[in-house]
């Protein structure tokens, strides 16, 4: 039974190595993909380099959870900041409706 398992596992391993891993890509061609990646960066160099370093310091570890936090309070920070805003200008236009349509009576 063991045996059996192991038999079945190995099979499985070696109809996945047989087919191999860009068959998930779905007839996607990769010299095709790299032409296109090349096109674009020679189109917007700038774009590619600032890419580059993403993926960089993303892969070097660089996007620690301190930091992350960091991110997230400045995100929020801004967004609250503009919803606050936008609440109070609206509140400031329905006073400003109310008191409008007090003094027209």
């Amino acid at each position: 039974m063991v045996g059996e398992r192991q038999a079945g596992q190995s099979g499985a391993t070696e109809q996945g190595a047989d087919r191999g891993p860009l068959t998930a890509l779905g007839g996607v061609d990769p010299n095709e993909v790299l032409t296109m990646v090349s096109n674009v960066a020679r189109a917007n160099p700038h774009a590619a380099l600032a890419g580059a370093v993403a993926v960089g310091f993303l892969l070097g570890g660089g996007l620690t959870p301190r930091l992350l936090g960091a991110g997230a309070l400045f995100v929020a920070r801004r967004y609250f900041r503009a919803t606050v805003e936008e609440t109070l200008a609206g509140f400031e236009h329905g006073l400003a409706e109310r008191i409008g349509n007090a003094g027209a009576r």
